[in-house]
């Protein structure tokens, strides 16, 4: 019976104290919720507060970036409507500068006719207008093969069959009229393989008077292709041509001193021309100075040809004293001035006033090849 009431109390001491635990429990949660409640304004206010400021944040990273593309398009759009401006003002330009220049020859078309109008009015003869209808009943007339680039088809013809010295004088003479005078028949000459034929046709020839009017017309017709920038290098790639032009300077060296302007000049003044024109070029002039005892054999050419000229001037400087003691009266001498060369040479067809002539002086021809190479005498 003892053990069954201690039991009983100690039973009922456990119950009351887990009856007492589930209150305090129960107690704790009643004041965490009645906290929990007073606090609650709060937390939802720093919520608000943390949201807002994330809401900012965002909306400032999207308004720069919404800036950006703003200032890009504005920054396109301005460039173009400034090239659009640029574009429009240089048409507006070019279209005033147009109608100028369609107004002005039109005044100046104009002019040319009233002036042409005025001078035939003016100037008419019986001559002039008999001289004019010839022309017309000539132009008439005329033939296709008078024309100039057929002509140099049958002189090419004739030089490359033909074995008689006067149909090849005829031929040169007519080839040396094409090239001086059409670009066209320059290359349709380079194209043709003819300059290979022209340099065999010199080698070929020997010292009497054909084959001297036959060389002089071969190396004026290689003058006009070397004056054409198309064709010469069709003249210097021909095999030994350097070295058949300078058997030319040592064939006729004696030879030299013919300054009439009509006549072009002597073979020699020619061919030292026509080096002179070849040697232009920083690469063809490397390549010359590059063959055996060609320099050489100018340095030769060009001393005995100095040594002939002080002769003849120490010659006729006597002669001129003797004349002046005879008469009795003294002549005052010009002193010479070395003329410079020119770099380059225009064609015949090209019609400036400031082109040069071609050298008539074999002196100054052989001086200026001297110098293209840079040689030391």
């Amino acid at each position: 019976m003892i053990c069954a009431a201690r039991r009983h109390r100690f039973t009922a001491a456990v119950y009351h104290h887990l009856c007492a635990v589930r209150i305090q429990r129960a107690v704790r949660a009643h004041w965490a919720l009645k906290s929990a409640k007073k606090k609650i304004s709060s937390v939802l206010y720093i919520q608000q507060c943390f949201r807002a400021k994330l809401q900012r944040k965002k909306y400032l990273k999207d308004r720069e970036a919404i800036i950006k593309t703003q200032r890009a398009v504005r920054t396109w759009l301005h460039r173009r409507n400034q090239a659009a401006g640029t574009i429009q003002c240089a048409v507006r330009k070019l279209l005033l500068r147009r109608r100028k220049e369609k107004l002005q020859r039109g005044v100046i078309k104009a002019q040319a006719l009233w002036r042409g109008h005025c001078s035939r009015k003016h100037h008419d003869t019986s001559s002039v207008i008999s001289m004019r209808r010839r022309l017309r009943e000539v132009n008439r007339k005329v033939k296709e093969e008078d024309k100039l680039c057929n002509k140099t088809t049958t002189a090419l013809s004739y030089l490359l069959g033909l074995q008689n010295y006067a149909y090849i004088l005829a031929a040169l003479k007519h080839l040396e009229t094409a090239t001086r005078l059409s670009p066209e028949c320059c290359e349709r000459l380079v194209e043709s393989g003819a300059t290979h034929t022209i340099f065999t046709l010199i080698r070929s020839c020997n010292r009497s008077v054909p084959s001297m009017e036959i060389i002089t017309l071969s190396i004026q017709v290689l003058l006009n292709l070397s004056k054409h920038n198309r064709t010469i290098d069709a003249v210097y790639d021909v095999d030994n041509s350097v070295e058949t032009l300078l058997d030319l300077l040592q064939i006729y060296r004696e030879k030299a001193g013919d300054k009439v302007a009509e006549k072009g000049g002597s073979i020699f003044t020619k061919a030292c021309f026509l080096l002179v024109l070849l040697v232009q070029d920083d690469r063809r002039a490397m390549e010359v100075r590059k063959l055996p005892k060609v320099l050489d054999r100018i340095r030769s050419i060009y001393r005995l040809g100095l040594r002939k000229y002080k002769m003849d001037a120490e010659r006729n400087k006597v002669k001129q004293k003797m004349n002046t003691s005879l008469n009795g009266s003294f002549l005052l001498q010009a002193t010479p001035r070395k003329s410079k060369p020119v770099a380059r040479f225009a064609p015949d067809w090209v019609l400036r006033r400031d082109k040069m002539k071609d050298i008539v002086d074999p002196l100054c021809a052989i001086q200026m090849l001297v110098n293209a190479l840079a040689l030391v005498p």
